[in-house]
């Protein structure tokens, strides 16, 4: 089957979209979607983290509003090209801690509090961006 892979990739080329079933995405969806991905990546890494700061259930219970706008945010954008950069972000994500591991440090100390209260602003800041991006605001 590898032998036949350049030839799937130069057949790819030749097109100027890639379509399915879901929106069209072309080049000018991926150059958009680049600034998308990269905010994308940074905000569901920041709803999904390896190394928590608190074992709290009420301080992570602070996670449940940007985790409701994110999947708002992800229903928005469900039928548009933006998707496809989400199932991109989500992807490398999930396959880069498959293969990964982390070694965690101390959580609900003073600088681990600290820590996850500007994690939560920047948590914030990145999704008003995305929202922004994708056009809900």
């Amino acid at each position: 089957m590898k032998p036949l892979a350049p030839l799937f990739l130069f057949a790819l080329a030749g097109c100027s979209q890639l379509s399915g079933s879901g929106p069209d995405y072309g080049r000018d969806e991926a150059i958009a979607g680049a600034a998308f991905r990269a905010e994308a990546f940074e905000t569901y890494a920041k709803l999904n983290p390896v190394c928590p700061y608190t074992a709290n259930t009420d301080q992570l219970a602070r996670y449940a509003e940007p985790a409701e706008r994110f999947q708002k945010l992800r229903d928005w954008v469900a039928d548009t090209p933006f998707a496809v950069d989400l199932a991109i972000v989500e992807g490398r994500f999930n396959h880069f801690w498959s293969v990964n591991t982390a070694e965690c440090g101390p959580t609900d100390n003073e600088e681990s509090m600290a820590a996850f209260n500007a994690e939560l602003e920047d948590l914030n800041r990145r999704l008003a961006a995305l929202e922004k991006m994708a056009g809900m605001i």
